[in-house]
């Protein structure tokens, strides 16, 4: 189905072969390569999306713990090896970054911002080798055991755990610090709300969405999510359709003209598929 967009939009494995074939659908693997979910549509795949955590915890590859940092960046550098030999018509991978700091009961989390270039250019190499893409996806902001009804200006952000790549300047920067050919960004505007969601001002928090669009021609991969900006629903990443949401208009409506891929990261059932796809058609 043709909406206007440069390139085949893309929608979750899980959406099943039927729905995709007949809405002219692309597919984005998801971390987990599961045979029976991604054998049947891997012609589909154009795109896939890297682990960012397992039975283990979050995956840590800026950690300033080798060990732990070198068992997970080969965790990704496998996954890429394994979406290659899965998926004939793979273009990009993506991956999130890496935890600043992560609390667990019994353990903590630390990264450095050198470690996670490193890291990056590390799996650029791998990706690199078979030709493909490698997009670096903004993360999102945490608001564990926050009440809605507490203002975001009551919030003490360092009793929360933390990722790279949350503010829009940190997230560009990372791709500029690793420099390499083939390391673009990738956008997810429900994470974006997420962290736009620590100013109390509506206005300010408009103006931080915009701000992940100044990324530019590096901006290459778009998780197309809608969230709720105007009230502190939107602290949680809700993966939204599109036009359900109450982000910016004209930020919907740039995405929707961008140079990049864009995904559809969510599926709830065909009707609203077809509501969002016909919101997208009208932007």
């Amino acid at each position: 189905m043709d909406v206007g967009t440069r390139y085949s939009l893309s929608i979750s494995a899980k959406a099943g072969r039927e729905v995709l074939d007949r809405f002219g659908l692309k597919v984005e693997a998801p971390t987990r390569l599961d045979a029976e979910a991604v054998d049947p549509v891997a012609d589909l795949v154009v795109t896939a999306h890297a682990p960012y955590s397992d039975s283990g915890g979050r995956l840590s590859i800026a950690d300033v713990d080798d060990g732990i940092r070198e068992a997970d960046i080969e965790k990704i550098a496998a996954y890429i090896e394994a979406a290659v030999e899965r998926f004939p018509n793979l273009r990009k991978v993506n991956m999130h970054c890496s935890p600043k700091r992560w609390v667990y009961e019994d353990q903590v989390l630390v990264g450095e911002y050198g470690r996670l270039i490193d890291a990056v250019r590390r799996l650029a190499r791998v990706a690199s080798s078979h030709g493909l893409e490698l997009v670096v996806e903004n993360n999102r902001a945490y608001w564990e055991g926050v009440s809605e009804d507490v203002s975001a200006d009551q919030v003490d952000r360092s009793e929360q755990n933390e990722y790279f790549g949350v503010m829009p300047e940190e997230w560009r920067q990372i791709q500029q610090d690793v420099d390499r050919s083939n390391v673009f960004l990738c956008l997810d505007p429900s994470h974006a709300c997420t962290y736009a969601q620590i100013s109390a001002d509506l206005d300010k928090r408009r103006e931080v969405m915009m701000a992940y669009l100044k990324a530019g021609d590096t901006l290459r991969h778009v998780h197309w999510n809608g969230n709720d900006l105007e009230t502190n629903v939107g602290r949680q990443d809700t993966h939204m359709c599109i036009g359900t949401d109450s982000l910016p208009v004209e930020f919907h409506r740039a995405i929707k003209g961008w140079d990049a891929t864009l995904l559809l990261e969510h599926f709830y059932s065909v009707e609203a598929l077809e509501a969002e796809l016909a919101y997208i058609e009208a932007l």
